[in-house]
């Protein structure tokens, strides 16, 4: 018959091994968990990456690795040039217009007004650069929206293999000048620096002797009507055109959101859209 002890030592021996037991298993769980997690990670990576999904199927051909979840990128082809600011590209076999984030060229195409100053060159400049850079690299901008109200694509145009904002350096050789239309948008900050560089520098539109008789004053030096805080109760009958009625609409605080003097009807943040 076993002694009280020899039970006792027996019970602490079983004890020993159910723990060590015990620890192995958790470590092989624990080691199962973190190669499975990590095979999931490497797989998600990849396919997020490659933008391919289930199977290897390729989900979005156009996406541009490691850009924003918000922001798109998409290759064009450009057919047309409008003028410095505008442009029609082919998007899968699709025509769009394109008018792009941030910049203003002087016009040269609208029959309601004269060709502006410097409107014909930024218009020749911007068609020898498309005529180089057929392939271009389309970005969209959140902050902007997709379309405006006429309905063009609003984006970021990339040229020389994606290297060089096309509005950026139009801005930076005084073809265009910076335009922010009520929110900031992604390039402001840059595009405002190399404008000041380009006014100090004298390029393009900033020329001492850019402008002739045969053209208006460059759009940058326009002047807007005033806005007076004491300024009463405006209809759009008070505006000769739509530019003159925006600039007092925006110049008292007017948005999507505060319609000042009920001149946006539609709440799109466009004052009096039925001048001209």
């Amino acid at each position: 018959m076993e002694t009280a002890f020899g039970i006792k030592n027996k019970f602490r021996s079983g004890k020993k091994k159910f723990l060590i037991i015990l620890v192995i298993f958790i470590i092989i769980l624990l080691l199962s968990l973190f190669v499975g997690g990590t095979s999931k990670k490497i797989f998600k990576i990849e396919n997020e990456a490659t933008g391919r999904g289930v199977a290897g199927i390729q989900t979005n051909p156009t996406a541009i690795p490691g850009s924003r979840s918000d922001t798109t990128k998409q290759l064009a082809t450009v057919v047309k040039v409008i003028d410095g600011d505008t442009i029609t590209v082919s998007i899968n076999g699709k025509n769009e217009v394109v008018r792009i984030i941030g910049i203003d060229t002087p016009e040269v195409v609208d029959p309601r007004k004269k060709v502006e100053c410097f409107g014909k060159e930024a218009s020749e400049k911007a068609k020898v650069i498309f005529e180089e850079n057929k392939t271009v690299l389309l970005e969209s901008d959140p902050t902007q929206g997709e379309r405006d109200r006429y309905q063009r694509l609003l984006r970021y145009v990339w040229i020389d293999d994606d290297k060089t904002d096309f509005g950026k350096f139009m801005i930076g050789e005084g073809y265009a000048s910076e335009y922010t239309y009520i929110v900031p948008y992604k390039y402001q900050n840059e595009y405002k620096q190399v404008e000041i560089e380009a006014s100090e520098a004298k390029r393009g539109l900033w020329a001492d002797n850019a402008c002739d008789s045969n053209t208006t004053i460059s759009p940058t030096t326009k002047q807007q009507p005033s806005v007076n805080a004491s300024d009463g109760d405006r209809d759009c009958s008070d505006f000769e055109t739509h530019d003159e009625a925006q600039a007092y609409f925006e110049g008292k605080g007017g948005s999507p959101t505060n319609n000042v003097d009920r001149l946006d009807a539609d709440g799109d943040g466009i004052a009096c859209e039925s001048l001209p």
